[in-house]
């Protein structure tokens, strides 16, 4: 069995919505509508609370936290970074935007003033403030403090324009006054924050306690120099070095040539004793012939006598006498043996004088090669204490050395802290003063001109709402109006929509639906 639903009424002209006929028909209810919307307009314009703009500028200029180093940033090793600009002034417009700021901005302003609460505020045409619904919330906490924290960072503007080195800012609030003020607070807030961050902390004291303890460090290797020259005699080793070699090379050369000279000494030693050797120690110095002998002198006397006793006999006796004949038998005897006795030859021997002269030169030349030993003895010694002397002053330079490479990068280092330690001094003082690279190029304006609400802004803006509306508004009206005078019209199977009857709808759908592309 099948069902059909068929139109019961007989077709008709389709009606259509015609804009300029839907405008004329209820330009009463427009121009209601119009009405109440630029009455609210005024309305608006007439109770919101008139708002001053305060607009500020900052330079940020090329100072010591851009091109300097803390004082610290080259105590170990360093890598060079490059950085813009541009990322200067992001770190400062993040900086100004800080909690931090902001909260030091609230806490020297005052929470009543931000939140923009006064004594004489009017209680305003709503019968219930916007703030009094967040109580109702299950989450809500009242804390002034953030909510004023939350709004300045809301109604705070920070700016940079292209290409430049300079920060705007720009706060609105209830009088120029309090917006001047509140950019002040920002300012400074944010000058003691950038030198604050470009300063580290505990510097100064950390440095002075390391220049303290370097100069101590310094002071004792001092001393110790001081007192290492002074045990070892000399202020300047390398020179005393030098006088040192020359010493032991003239000992050196003295020693050769004394080793020479002894060599030589010996070998004439050595001839002069083959000379010597060949000389007799006694040569014949004279010789006499001729000399009579011991015997011959005895019997000489004994003649002598025989004659004195001949002549004694003769003068008593005889020449007849017998004693007389006998004496003269014994002188004649005597005689004979006298005669018959041969002369003796004297022979004088004495020392050789050239042998003696060779042996005192042999002498003399003993006493030089035993004075040449011993010199050089005594030079070889004083070779062996020299060269025992250069070693403890090559010793000596190592640890003099030493002490003096400890002592200089001990100053070096001592140099470094104090110049780090006078940086960081300058550094905390210009903290102390606020001293900054950032300059305020304008300082916060005090225009007494409302910046909100904007009047003729309002004006337009509520004028092409009242004219949208309006005309909202006639076109439902006009579409209410057909849906009334023909509704059996309007009858359609389940499959076809109601609005589909109206040409002016169906080619708004069209539109819409982007079929046409």
């Amino acid at each position: 069995m099948t069902t059909n639903n068929p139109i019961t009424e007989k077709p008709t002209p389709e009606k259509t919505l015609d804009l300029t006929q839907a405008v004329w028909q209820n330009r009463g209810k427009m121009l209601i509508v119009f009405s109440l919307v630029m009455l609210g307009t005024v309305g608006l314009l007439k109770v919101a609370k008139l708002k001053f703009t305060s607009e500020a500028k900052m330079f940020v200029r090329l100072g010591k936290e851009t091109v300097g180093l803390d004082p610290t940033a080259t105590v170990g090793q360093t890598i060079a970074v490059q950085e813009g600009r541009e990322k200067e002034i992001y770190s400062v417009q993040s900086l100004m935007q800080s909690r931090g700021v902001l909260e030091e901005v609230v806490d020297a302003v005052g929470v009543e003033k931000i939140l923009e609460e006064t004594d004489n505020d009017e209680p305003g045409w709503m019968p219930i403030q916007l703030g009094e619904l967040k109580k109702l919330s299950p989450v809500y906490v009242d804390s002034p403090r953030d909510e004023a924290i939350e709004k300045l960072e809301k109604g705070l503007e920070i700016y940079n324009p292209r290409s430049t080195a300079i920060i705007g800012l720009r706060y609105e609030t209830i009088s120029p006054e309090l917006a001047a003020e509140v950019l002040d607070q920002v300012i400074d807030s944010s000058v003691d924050a950038h030198v604050r961050i470009h300063q580290s902390e505990g510097s100064n004291k950390f440095f002075t306690a390391q220049t303290e303890k370097i100069a101590g460090e310094v002071a004792r290797l001092e001393q110790e120099l001081v007192d290492f020259k002074n045990e070892s005699g000399v202020s300047e080793l390398s020179q005393h070095r030098q006088v040192k070699i020359a010493q032991i090379a003239s000992l050196e050369d003295a020693w050769l040539d004394t080793i020479a000279q002894i060599e030589a000494v010996e070998g004439e030693i050595e001839s002069r004793e083959r000379m010597v050797a060949q000389q007799p120690r006694q040569v014949r110095l004279a010789e006499t012939t001729g000399l009579p002998s011991s015997a011959a002198e005895g019997m000489r006397e004994q003649l002598y006598s025989l004659q004195l006793n001949e002549s004694e006999y003769l003068s008593r006796y005889q020449p007849t006498h017998p004693k007389v004949r006998q004496m003269r038998a014994q002188i004649a005897a005597a005689q004979e043996t006298l005669d018959s006795e041969n002369r003796l030859t004297q022979v004088t021997m004495g020392v050789n004088e050239s042998r003696r002269e060779m042996e005192a030169e042999l002498l003399n030349q003993r006493a030089i090669a035993a004075s040449l030993n011993a010199k050089q003895e005594i030079l070889a010694q004083q070779i062996a204490d020299a060269k025992s002397e250069l070693k403890a002053i090559n010793q000596n330079e190592i640890e003099l050395a030493q002490i003096s490479r400890r002592l200089d990068l001990a100053r070096a280092s001592y140099q470094d802290y104090a110049r780090r330690s006078e940086l960081a001094r300058m550094d905390q003082a210009l903290s102390q003063e606020s001293l900054s690279n950032l300059t305020v190029l304008q300082m916060p304006s005090q225009s007494k001109i409302p910046s909100s609400p904007k009047v003729a802004m309002t004006l337009v803006m509520g004028f092409t709402a009242a004219v949208f509306l309006s005309v909202l508004t006639a076109i439902l009206a006009q579409l209410r109006t057909i849906y009334r005078a023909e509704p059996a019209k309007l009858v359609r199977t389940k499959k076809e929509p109601l609005w589909k009857g109206f040409r002016f709808v169906n080619a708004a759908t069209r539109l819409l639906s982007f079929r046409w592309l």
